[in-house]
């Protein structure tokens, strides 16, 4: 379901990413770790083409995009279009529209993107309302709602474009506990439901307990990859020993 090679990014003269290779499957759930600042966020938004590599390839659902391709040509568009619809994302800031409502924001995308027709784009929206847990929510402005609510519509509005993959930025940092229960548990049920997705975040437990395989980032690239008993249990390298001692601790 994806293939990611030689992946390389820079910003100015810093190289954020150095030729980082990933291979995931369709339905596997893939936990991305690691220090603030090591490019696990960067990666994401390069999958997701907010970001467009300087080299490598990268293959989402039969789609591939070249990095380092010269910008703006209606083709490379094309494609990045293709890959961002294949590509669902969920950041740490909600960013819902402040003046629609919940039901608003989610249906917007498939009517304006997709030509859904606005009753087919509104049921959709209902129900993945249902699915995240806020039905009652409908005719909510985001305003209205906890910190947890609005990212769980952020997954519905996300979830509404029908992606292959969803690709998640640390989605419960924001959150205090209570709050980041709500969203770990809409994250839960897409792992069950065998949604492909990359998943960056702080949570070891979740990683411990949803993910398929864990990957360890460090200074932009891949420094240790396994299953969570490994990774957690027994890591290889002294410094991925070292980042599980230090978030133990907090």
């Amino acid at each position: 379901m994806i293939v990611v090679e030689s992946l390389v990014k820079s910003y100015n003269q810093t190289r954020v990413l150095h030729g980082v290779d990933h291979a995931q499957s369709r339905g596997e759930t893939v936990v991305l770790i690691g220090p603030s600042g090591c490019g696990k966020s960067t990666f994401l938004r390069c999958l997701n083409q907010l970001e467009v590599a300087d080299a490598g390839r990268i293959t989402i659902g039969g789609i591939t995009v070249e990095g380092g391709r010269p910008p703006g040509t209606k083709e490379e568009r094309e494609l990045q279009r293709r890959l961002r619809m294949c590509a669902g994302m969920v950041f740490q800031s909600f960013n819902l529209f402040p003046h629609l409502t919940v039901v608003q924001n989610i249906a917007l995308a498939p009517a304006q993107v997709k030509g859904v027709s606005p009753r087919d784009s509104e049921a959709l929206a209902r129900e993945l309302l249902a699915k995240v847990g806020l039905e009652d929510k409908a005719a909510a402005y985001p305003g209205q709602l906890s910190g947890g609510q609005q990212q769980r519509v952020a997954i519905a509005r996300a979830l509404a474009m029908k992606p292959e993959v969803m690709l998640f930025d640390e989605p419960t940092s924001a959150l205090d506990p209570e709050l980041r229960d709500e969203v770990l548990r809409v994250l839960r049920r897409l792992t069950e439901e065998g949604m492909t997705m990359i998943v960056v975040t702080h949570e070891m437990q979740f990683a411990r307990d949803m993910a398929d395989r864990v990957v360890f980032f460090d200074s932009g690239r891949v420094a240790e990859a396994g299953p969570p008993e490994q990774i957690f249990e027994h890591p290889q390298l002294e410094r991925t020993r070292e980042f599980l001692s230090k978030v133990a601790k907090r």
